[in-house]
């Protein structure tokens, strides 16, 4: 016998520590289930489900997540609980989980068992997330939201800022966003923990990437353009103004003329003044504002906010970038509307909301100077009168319906640079949360010992009862250290001149001048200030240098804090990189008036054309809503239904309107088109994209009365007629079309139902007399163009008997339009064809004035003539508008998403 083999078994061989091959792959295969199961009891308590299964966090903190903009959005990206609270990489997702039986631990001990424990627990836990954020750099943040990949283009100007402050300085995310998906407790930390935490970090400092520089430089671009052209609109609107003066004055002096004559010939009585309008006194202090340049400054309305609530961190985010140099103007000038919109309802920073008050004032600042004097011009719309309840009678200030205010300052103002006249408002004054007394008036932290700005341990914020003394305050004003305070009173046309330094102080300036009126709904104060006066409390201007200005209005009789304000702006002097820039003019020498024989005739009023057919209307007590019409291009009803074309045709078949998705981006929307962004392959230069309609309505027992108004604007040539206007009897014509239900897409799109893709102009045209149709008078509307077929329905028209009883079942549009040329009114229908006769019972009236078109419109509720849409109260019509502005015809109009009339 052979001896027996010491070869050992493939399996029996030794590997690496003496193990053998087989025992390895038991302990591989081993390792490979346990890793398989811990791998898959890691991922099972790492979603949302196991997150709220148990009731502390599915009744807390899941029912506040519910809504927020982690949980839903218009992208569907949806962040759960995992996503911000748990990390990715591997050991730190371990760490994690190790730590979470720390949680375990409270869960069995009932820790936050009720929702009165988890609310006495929870700054305690919103603290270790946030310390723990902060120390990662909002590692879990940053999964979906890279800083450095940002598009400052569609950032509001706030963000763009505070994100490239975050770059520059070693911010992260934790720092401003606490409280977006939970409650915001962090306004329950004191101003040392809040400070501690989000403490910049340098080394979270991040290099500023090319493309979010480049970024800004696209938005710095797009914001001057739209500057330069607004400037544009603004001195187009000027000229109009000044040739329609120059026209009036020239009637007015051809009357006082001709009064002169008629007395030279006794025909005359008594001599009588001339007429104030033909004073060269005309309240701007003899410069021709026409071609002063202007710019938009929103006023908007402050609350209870106060010098104090900006330095205070718990109340103002923005409260680092503040004290690190940033003007309120740098975050805040595009965004004034709406910050009014929040406090004036109520949102924040009021108690006493007055329900209607205006929430922002959009006022147009123009400036000028010579070698003595600085001249402001301010206007602004006027408002109905809305009652203040808290007050009897309902004006607070009865005898000043309007009151504006304006302040001006060197940079040895503390915060002036940054804030403007900000820095004489107070937490403790008349009206504000820790008012010191009813006489508490505005004061700079100059004059006062010392300033609180916390409320520690309950103290009143602010410092009226730190005033400095008599000597200090006298050194405080030698040292250029108060605020220049200018204020127009327009019930007695009074001009104040004063200053602000240890107390609002209404006398005392020199050198100063103001005037006001209000006219056409349009407030307009002018104000004339010599440039150095030496006298104490007057800032003294001279060219080359910038100064801080701010403004106020008190308007609708309002008074103390209910009022509208700025931000802080520079003024300069010849200097176009100054916010109000005063250019240099010559003021013209005023002349008084002199007197005349007779009282001129009156002026005629601006040509009207059909007559006031709604005379009887007080429009002053209907309702209105803004409209935006906006230019369409090439758009039709197949476009619509096409899917390749209209992203929105899904939501469309499915029932939702037009009005749903575009009543609000209808201005952004004409502004695509109208450039040959899309749809429009002949752009008209210049031609605006959208038209702000006021709409009101009213009836009686028999009529309807409609009233439409918006702004004219110069004449645009259109460059592909000769002349450059397509109808050039008429500057414009509006129509509107009402029809029920009953005809098809009407319910969702209005009169949009009437435009095909082969009408005259458009893409398919099938002749230069195809008007507007509607679907229920073609047998066939080919929608995609297959096969290259002309999309539309022109040549499938249904027989006569057919469309007869379409037009009976009411399967029709109802057309009214006003042509301004004749001041003619078209009563018709649409069905097979555009037909602009056949109506009853409709009348109409239009005129141009300052600037403003407005068409009015009565139509008898119901009238059985056929074409004519019976109207009744209780139930809803659809209703679109359109305006041919301009001298345009043809598609080249503005035009309305469907509304409903009722």
């Amino acid at each position: 016998m052979g001896e027996p083999s010491t070869k050992r078994g493939l399996w029996s061989r030794r590997t690496l520590f003496g193990a053998t091959l087989g025992a390895a792959l038991v302990f591989m295969i081993l390792g490979v289930i346990f890793w398989g199961g811990f791998n898959t009891a890691m991922e099972a308590t790492n979603n949302m489900e196991f997150c709220i299964s148990c009731h502390e966090m599915e009744e807390n903190v899941y029912q506040e997540y519910r809504g927020t903009v982690h949980d839903a959005n218009r992208s569907g990206v949806r962040a759960g609980c995992p996503d911000c609270h748990v990390p990715r990489p591997w050991i730190h997702k371990v760490v994690r989980k190790i730590q979470a039986s720390n949680e375990i631990y409270h869960k069995i001990m009932g820790t936050v068992s009720t929702p009165e424990k988890f609310a006495a627990n929870r700054l305690t836990m919103a603290k270790r997330v946030w310390a723990a954020m902060k120390k990662t750099d909002s590692r879990e943040c940053r999964n979906c939201h890279d800083i450095t990949a940002m598009n400052p283009v569609n950032q509001k100007p706030r963000a763009r800022q505070q994100h490239l402050n975050a770059m520059e300085r070693g911010q992260t995310c934790i720092d401003c966003h606490k409280g977006i998906a939970h409650k915001p407790v962090h306004t329950q930390l004191t101003d040392a923990e809040l400070e501690a935490l989000e403490k910049p970090n340098p080394d979270f400092i991040r290099p500023i990437p090319t493309s979010y520089t480049a970024g800004l430089e696209r938005v710095e671009a797009a914001e001057a353009e739209a500057k330069a052209k607004a400037q544009e609109a603004r001195q187009r609107e000027r000229e109009a103004q000044a040739a329609m003066k120059a026209e009036q004055e020239a009637r007015m002096a051809a009357a006082v003329a001709a009064a002169i004559e008629a007395y030279k010939a006794g025909q005359a009585g008594a001599a009588v003044a001339a007429p104030a309008a033909a004073a060269a006194a005309d309240g701007g202090f003899g410069i021709d504002w026409s071609d002063v340049p202007g710019r938009e400054v929103v006023l908007f309305y402050p609350g209870q906010s106060s010098m104090e609530w900006i330095l205070n961190g718990r109340d103002h985010s923005g409260k680092r970038a503040f004290e690190a140099g940033d003007r309120c103007f740098d975050c805040h000038d595009k965004e004034a509307a709406d910050i009014g919109r929040k406090i004036v309802t109520g949102e924040k920073l009021e108690p006493q909301p007055i329900e209607g008050k205006r929430g922002s004032i959009p006022v147009t600042v123009q400036a000028a100077h010579d070698a003595e004097n600085l001249y402001l011009r301010f206007q602004w719309e006027d408002t109905p009168h809305v009652p203040v309840p808290f007050v009897e009678g309902g004006k607070m200030d009865p005898e000043n319906p309007v009151k504006l205010a304006l302040m001006l300052a060197t940079d040895e103002v503390e915060y002036a640079d940054r804030a403007g006249c900000w820095g004489t408002c107070h937490h403790d004054l008349r009206s504000m949360p820790d008012e010191a007394s009813p006489e508490a008036t505005k004061y700079l932290t100059e004059s006062r010992t010392e300033i609180e700005i916390r409320g520690r341990g309950d103290k009143p914020r602010g410092g009226w009862d730190k005033r400095k003394g008599e000597a200090e305050m006298a050194a405080e004003l030698e040292a250029g250290h108060f605020m220049d305070l200018l204020r127009f009173k327009s019930g007695a046309g009074a001009a104040e001149d004063g200053h602000v330094l240890a107390d609002r102080v209404m006398e005392g300036g020199q050198g100063t001048a103001m005037s006001g009126r209000l006219e056409n709904g349009v407030w307009t104060v002018t104000v004339k200030r010599k440039l150095a006066t030496g006298a104490p409390g007057d800032v003294a201007l001279e060219p080359g240098r910038l100064y801080n200005i701010g403004f106020a209005i008190h308007d609708d009789y309002s008074a103390a804090r209910w009022h509208h304000v700025s931000v802080g702006y520079k003024l300069g002097f010849d200097n176009p990189d100054a916010e109000i820039n005063a250019v240099q003019r010559e003021a013209r020498a005023m002349a008084a008036p002199a007197p005349v024989a007779a009282a001129a005739p009156a002026t005629a009023a601006p040509a009207a054309v059909g007559g006031d057919v709604a005379a009887g209307v007080d429009w002053s007590k209907a309702g209105e809503r803004e409209v935006v019409l906006f230019y369409p291009g090439q758009s039709s009803m197949e476009w619509i239904l096409n899917g390749r074309d209209h992203s929105g045709k899904r939501a469309f078949e499915a029932g939702d309107r037009c009005f749903d998705c575009h009543d609000k981006e209808a201005a952004d929307i004409g502004r695509k088109i109208v450039t040959g962004e899309k749809l429009e392959p002949q752009p008209i230069e210049g031609k605006r994209g959208s038209i702000p309609v006021t709409v009101q309505a009213a009836h009686d027992a028999e009529n309807l009365y409609l009233r439409f108004q918006w702004e004219d604007t110069p004449h645009v040539p259109v460059p592909f007629v000769e002349g450059g206007k397509m109808d050039p009897e008429n500057p414009v014509k509006l129509a509107l079309m009402l029809a029920t239900d009953e005809v098809e897409y009407a319910d969702r799109a209005g009169c949009w139902g009437t435009c095909h893709h082969d009408l005259r102009s458009m893409p398919d045209e099938a002749s230069p007399e195809a008007t507007k149709y509607l679907t229920e008078s073609r047998t066939e509307i080919e929608i995609r163009g297959r096969g290259d077929k002309p999309r539309g329905g022109w040549d499938k028209r249904k027989g006569e008997a057919e469309m007869a009883a379409e037009l009976e079942a009411g399967h029709f549009m109802d057309l009214l339009r006003f042509k301004s040329g004749a001041g003619a009114a078209e009563d018709g229908h649409v069905l097979a064809d555009r037909v602009m006769e056949g109506g009853q019972g409709t009348a109409m009236s239009g005129r141009l004035e300052n600037g403003v078109w407005t068409v009015t419109v009565k139509r008898k509720l119901a009238t059985g003539a056929p074409g004519d849409v019976a109207l009744e109260p209780g139930r809803l019509y659809n209703i679109g508008f359109a305006i041919h502005d301009d001298y345009s015809a043809a598609r080249w109009h503005h035009v309305s998403v469907g509304y409903k009339l009722g």
